[in-house]
């Protein structure tokens, strides 16, 4: 994808505008060019290297007062966008927003040269190496890798006068695999994510070869309560799903959150401090402004276990009397929405390793299956997918048939420590490792 693709995703959304011109009373184009190279290794060889590239663009309008969408990827029928969205708008919900008359981005850094100038070459061999890796240590391991490169041009005009662009890349690693053993069947995942290249391949496979090695090991457990560790995954992809619903805007409206009075109140530990912020350069959830040109901004959501702030898009901000905090994202066909960018949960003055020595027995938590539990009062519960028991002060190896259960707005009141060590998830998510005193955990004995 070349920048000379910028310029024609604004003469794009510039003829939608001149249709759309004296039918609406505003009008919003959401255009994107996006090449993604994905570099697959499956059951330890090569399945898939090509680039697919997509090009679209998304209509919102205000027509009488309601919201109407349209999106289309067939560039060629702008006049059939613009009647869709106009016909579609009696049917939408009454508009509470103005779109923003100019759009000043935020100085942050999202797209690197490098990771477009990277070769497909490089990349298998990069692949080809992680793979190997794992392979040396156990032939038996069904291994898969990925090399992943993203790369988008996002352009926004609507008929205020608001109008921004900006490119952004994205570089992933991923390894793993499955390894079978009778009836054990063993799935370990390692990843990371940035906007550059350089991220350490030996490193990553080195880190899935330890967790194999740690795995292989079934640990027995008894039910009952106990002390739990949350790993920076299992924050990210277990409790703060709970949090983002609580801390959400629309919930707040809707009166589904838990939080929704709790605004300026002590609910969380008080070394808590959760911050949404996309202004991180380098990192692939950041960005300069938001899907509807309102910049992005470093947000204090739980600030030492006060609820400071929930975040809005323009039109739940509209509904409830405030601003926008710059949370209005969406996908190529749906309409904006509030969401979090970049969560940042600030690390403790305890070391991960310390945290361990002081446990007896316990468990270590990466990831759940099964229900969530109720992501409106905060119950979670899960089988544990991704976890390792804790003995004397040390990983002795994995759990299987085991639960972990607890309340977020309960169990995070008084948190058994936080971690100095802290770790990106996914390009999204940088958090410690959470220790919870007593958590439920049940576990189910063969025979």
């Amino acid at each position: 994808m070349a920048t000379a693709t910028v310029p024609k995703l604004t003469s794009i959304a510039e003829q939608i505008l001149d249709l759309a011109k004296g039918r609406v009373e505003q009008a919003e184009v959401y255009a994107f060019d996006t090449a993604d190279t994905p570099v697959d290794f499956e059951a330890n060889r090569l399945k898939a290297l090509e680039t697919n590239e997509s090009r679209g663009v998304a209509l919102r309008v205000v027509k009488d007062g309601r919201v109407g969408l349209a999106t289309t990827t067939r560039l060629d029928e702008l006049q059939s966008l613009v009647d869709t969205a106009v016909e579609l708008a009696p049917f939408g919900a009454e508009a509470k927003f103005e779109l923003p008359s100019s759009v000043t981005p935020t100085a942050v850094e999202v797209f690197d040269p490098g990771t477009e100038g990277l070769g497909v070459e490089e990349m298998a061999e990069l692949g080809q190496e992680m793979i190997d890796r794992v392979l040396a240590y156990d032939g038996d391991i069904l291994c898969e890798a990925g090399v992943r490169r993203h790369l988008q041009t996002t352009e926004l005009l609507n008929s205020r006068g608001g109008h921004a662009s900006y490119r952004k890349s994205s570089y992933t690693l991923i390894v793993g695999g499955q390894l079978i053993r009778g009836q054990d069947f063993l799935s370990v995942w390692e990843y990371e994510s940035s906007c550059a290249p350089g991220l350490d391949h030996r490193a990553l496979a080195d880190a899935a070869v330890r967790k194999f090695d740690l795995s292989k090991h079934v640990e027995a457990v008894t039910t009952r309560r106990m002390p739990v560790i949350f790993t920076p995954r299992g924050v990210a992809f277990v409790l703060l799903r709970y949090l983002d619903v609580a801390l959400s805007g629309r919930s707040v409206l809707q009166g589904s959150s838990a939080l929704s009075e709790k605004r300026g109140h002590d609910v969380f530990d008080p070394r808590l401090t959760i911050v949404d912020d996309s202004t991180v350069s380098g990192v692939p959830g950041s960005a300069p402004f938001d899907d509807e040109g309102v910049p992005t901004r470093r947000l204090p959501l739980i600030e030492r276990g006060v609820v400071r702030n929930f975040y809005y898009d323009l039109q739940t901000a509209g509904l409830a009397g405030t601003t926008s905090t710059g949370n209005g994202y969406r996908s190529a066909t749906s309409l904006p929405s509030p969401s979090t960018g970049v969560l940042m949960i600030e690390p403790g003055e305890q070391t991960f390793d310390a945290m361990l020595a002081g446990i007896e027995e316990g468990l270590l938590v990466e990831s759940t299956t099964g229900s969530p539990g109720n992501v409106y009062s905060g119950d979670f519960s899960g089988n544990i997918q991704g976890g390792f028991k804790i003995q004397h002060g040390k990983l002795v190896g994995r759990v299987k048939n085991t639960m972990v259960s607890g309340n977020v707005f309960t169990d995070m009141k008084a948190l058994g420590g936080i971690s100095s060590d802290a770790e990106w998830v996914g390009g999204r998510v940088m958090s410690p490792y959470l220790f919870f005193s007593d958590l439920g955990v049940s576990a189910k004995t063969d025979g």
